[in-house]
């Protein structure tokens, strides 16, 4: 929004993001803004300002208010760097994908630059950067320990998990004259205390921020905690000693009901980047034909934020509510009736939930699936057919592919399911990320055994072949995972190599806030068993088990000559059935881009190229409301 479009009377929100603005419900400031403004109030945005300034800050007055601070949908330092710590040559959510549109660590910048330029005015962190980071934290890209964000970017409040809720908490009891320390107890927030606050009672304390500087075990106690207290129907207060400060956190929110879902999915959004774009949002375009269908995830992933963030109950929409945004979809100038996905975070947990209320509301699980499936868990894909099939018999629709990740351990418990997608929603190629096949390194990342994924590979294969169609299963991998030594990326090098998949892309694990497997990267301890893990460390021991993971390629043939005889399996290197690579030269070009201490500073660091730019999804890093 423009000064002028804000028009002569003061906004009551100003909401600051790191993104270009889409006024999409995909992208969580429109979510938090539409939401915000269904229930009467006046809300501005301003995008992507310069963050050396104040003035951009002030482009839209003094909210009466408060501020609303966000990184955007994705964490900075994900968006900017490749788990290399490359620097990334786009960003999917600036216009025409230009890169240096927003600072690192957004949302300290930003709000800095906010008390600079309206001192006095609340200032609200969200958004999954300023989520992950209210604890402290590993920084991967500094790689060291960094203390709780709401210390570093001085803001008054900060917003975790899903937005909605807390944030319309927050503005109606300021609208009603209070001040911003009235909102110390809405679930959902975090504050730190003045050095003169008395420290409320109850809540447990979490390992200080100097304990887990200097005792890795110290950091796996406070992630282990605060995966136990996610549950919003039994969780405690957490808080944690900084020097002489003091970082409170709220339990986290309730999840919006299906009722509430589908009244912010339905707002008026305009389904467009805002006008004063001159070149399209790439993020954009590639969700335009999609619609979202469920958020959270019962999975819980080592490597994925979602259960802290967006939580581990998914919640979904109603079959109705879908069915009238896509009648919508299908109404706006452009559509070509083809909509490229109907999911979310985990599309086929449509509708799935705990079915004892009783069990769930004392439940303190990470996953439902891991390492057994719940007895309470239900695994029901009707619903999600039955939405399939309602959506692609809608006037104007030809077809509906399923695009989000399907959980295959689940997928193959429904019968007929894999036969249904395979027939009907698959655009050529379907990807599910198996992640990888030793035992022991599915373990730690609390992924399904392998044998899941073979027969869902199976069934797919011979289900395409039934439906007369030629596609493809695209497995994703991961290499350098926490528990992934040499043995098992020898394993899963040669179950490519005998299943003669030439993966194109992989993902090399990134120790993000907020995970079970930073936790392990960090500590080399895995917090549960309390067992020792292999961690594969530095620039050259991670790149030498992604080299492996392209044993079709005769370019990477050197460098998996040179894991191979560094980790003492030379043996494996002839001609023979039992070797990986033939005979030849052994060298590692093992090239380490400089860390992002500076960025917007003239700092020079190596680019990655576009085999190494990974998606954010497999960190669950994006999506995420203020």
């Amino acid at each position: 929004m423009t000064a002028e479009e804000a028009g002569p009377e003061p906004l009551d929100v100003i909401l600051v993001t790191g993104d270009a603005y889409v006024d999409h419900n995909s992208f969580g400031v429109a979510l938090i803004g539409r939401w915000l403004e269904a229930h009467g109030f006046r809300v501005g945005v301003i995008a992507q300002p310069a963050w050396n300034d104040p003035a951009p800050f002030r482009a839209l007055g003094r909210p009466r208010l408060f501020f609303g601070v966000t990184s955007g949908n994705m964490d900075s330092m994900v968006n900017h760097y490749t788990a290399a710590r490359r620097i990334r040559n786009d960003d999917a959510y600036a216009p025409g994908g230009q890169a240096g549109l927003r600072p690192d660590r957004a949302c300290i910048a930003y709000a800095n630059r906010v008390k600079q330029a309206w001192p006095g005015v609340p200032v609200v962190l969200g958004g999954i950067e300023a989520s992950l980071r209210r604890f402290a934290h590993y920084d991967y890209w500094q790689d060291q320990m960094r203390r709780s964000i709401l210390l570093d970017a001085k803001a008054d409040l900060l917003v975790h998990g899903m937005g909605e809720l807390p944030v319309l908490e927050i503005a109606r009891r300021l609208a009603a004259g209070k001040g911003i320390a009235t909102c110390r107890d809405v679930p959902g927030t975090a504050w730190a205390l003045g050095r003169k606050d008395t420290l409320p009672e109850g809540g447990e304390e979490v390992p200080a921020f100097e304990d887990c500087v200097a005792d890795p075990l110290a950091f796996n106690r406070l992630t282990l905690l605060m995966m136990r207290e996610a549950n919003p129907s039994c969780a405690r207060a957490l808080h944690q000693r900084t020097g002489d400060r003091v970082v409170w956190c709220n339990p986290a929110a309730r999840a919006l009901t299906t009722a509430e879902l589908d009244r912010l999915y339905e707002l008026p959004y305009a389904n467009a980047p805002h006008p004063c774009y001159r070149a399209p949002i790439p993020a954009f375009a590639s969700i335009q034909g999609s619609v979202t269908v469920n958020r959270g995830c019962s999975g819980g992933c080592s490597f994925c934020a979602l259960t802290l963030h967006q939580g581990k109950d998914v919640v979904s929409r109603s079959e109705a509510s879908v069915v009238r945004e896509v009648e919508r979809l299908v109404r706006q100038p452009g559509f070509n009736g083809v909509l490229s996905d109907l999911g979310g975070p985990t599309a086929n947990m449509f509708h799935m939930r705990c079915n004892d209320e009783a069990a769930n509301a004392v439940c303190r699980r990470v996953s439902c699936l891991h390492p057994v499936r719940c007895k309470h868990y239900g695994t029901d894909h009707r619903p999600y057919l039955k939405l399939l099939r309602r959506v692609r018999s809608l006037p104007g629709v030809k077809r509906v592919f399923v695009n989000s990740g399907i959980r295959y351990d689940l997928a193959a418990m429904a019968p007929g399911f894999v036969e249904e997608i395979a027939a009907h929603h698959v655009s050529g190629t379907l990807t599910t990320a198996p992640e990888h096949v030793s035992p022991q390194a599915l373990h730690h990342m609390r992924k399904p055994e392998l044998t899941h994924f073979q027969e869902f590979m199976d069934r797919f294969k011979k289900a395409s072949a039934d439906a007369g169609k030629k596609q493809l299963l695209v497995p994703y991998f991961q290499c350098a995972h926490p528990g992934t030594g040499p043995a098992e990326a020898i394993e899963l090098a040669f179950y490519l190599k005998k299943q003669g998949l030439q993966v194109r892309q992989v993902q090399m694990f990134m120790p993000t806030p907020g995970t079970l497997a930073t936790a392990m990267y960090v500590s080399g301890v895995d917090p549960y068993t309390k067992k020792p893990v292999p961690v594969a460390r530095g620039h050259k021991e991670r790149s030498r088990q992604r080299a492996l993971m392209f044993w079709w390629k005769r370019e990477e043939h050197p460098a998996i000559r040179e894991a191979l005889l560094a980790w003492g399996r030379g043996e494996l290197i002839g001609n023979g059935p039992d070797c990986l690579v033939p005979p030849g030269p052994a060298r590692g070009g093992w090239r380490q881009g400089h860390r992002p201490e500076g960025r917007g500073m003239g700092m020079q660091v190596e680019r990655a190229s576009a085999a190494e730019v990974d998606e954010a999804r497999w960190e669950g890093l994006v999506g995420a409301p203020v």
